[in-house]
């Protein structure tokens, strides 16, 4: 049984629309299994919604929006179960996503992160890893992820290969991504000078760096609506994702990466982009 080995995590801010969604999936999915839900001063009704979802659910109600990293922990230090799984509200759990997950944890004794096969609702892939963030790496990033988007032959051939078999990757989504607990503790969960985005990227690279891997299970799939919650407040989350940019590049890239990086930034903003 999964509910013995594996706590859900699942941060709220704003996302009654979507949450119920998220919530059956893992009572219908993951029967047994615990979820606790951080909902980060929400005001629609989020905390509501996830304790009538069921007894299965715990609410950790924060006093502010600490955003994702300080939401994520304050569950995560709970939790004494073997794994935990990281979920977004806007995602949904499949048949497949705790079972094959876990099986190729079991395999893989190494591995202290695993994610999924991310899709839309419709079936189409999502990018849902990747390599380090580098200038150069991200490039080629978001080239890929552009080509998927729009159906891009080239884009979709190069990830259907990409999604093949298993594989190390050096990041993998926070979207939905199993923790193994031993190797998250030891690693300090994450880092909570990220307000939102970037951590999952931060935490894989420091999980590699003290010896686990990061895996990718594309047999298992999880659905992801893809920044549902974030729509609702896009300029804070424009200004999330440059901050943490910047301070991702400033722990782990060169001094000339980070001043590019930040000339980057700028030149998008000039330019209302």
């Amino acid at each position: 049984m999964s509910g013995a080995r594996v706590t859900v995590v699942v941060v709220t801010y704003n996302s009654a629309d979507v949450l119920a969604d998220c919530l059956a999936s893992i009572e219908l999915h993951a029967p047994g299994t615990r979820a606790i839900v951080v909902d980060n001063a929400s005001t629609d009704g989020s905390a509501e919604a996830a304790r009538a979802a069921g007894p299965f659910v715990t609410v950790l109600a924060s006093p502010e929006n600490e955003g994702f990293s300080k939401a994520n922990n304050r569950a995560l230090r709970t939790i004494d179960t073997e794994f935990a799984l990281v979920l977004n509200p806007d995602a949904r759990l499949t048949a497949s996503t705790i079972p094959q997950l876990l099986s190729a944890a079991d395999r893989l004794k190494a591995s202290a992160a695993l994610g999924p096969r991310t899709v839309y609702e419709d079936g189409r892939v999502q990018v849902s890893f990747g390599p380090d963030l580098s200038l150069a790496a991200e490039y080629r990033q978001r080239k890929l992820v552009k080509g998927v988007k729009s159906g891009a032959a080239w884009a979709i051939e190069e990830l259907r290969g990409l999604l093949a078999a298993e594989r190390q990757v050096d990041w993998i989504s926070g979207s939905c991504m199993l923790l193994r607990m031993t190797a998250a503790r030891d690693a300090g969960f994450f880092d909570e000078r990220y307000f939102l985005y970037e951590e999952d990227a931060d935490l894989c690279l420091r999980l590699r760096k003290a010896g686990g891997q990061v895996w990718l299970i594309p047999q298992a799939v999880v659905v992801h609506a893809l920044g549902t919650s974030m729509a609702k407040s896009s300029r804070r989350a424009r200004e999330a994702y440059d901050e943490s940019h910047r301070l991702y590049y400033r722990l782990h890239r060169n001094h000339f990466e980070q001043f590019v990086l930040t000339a980057l930034i700028r030149l998008s903003r000039v330019l209302g982009r």
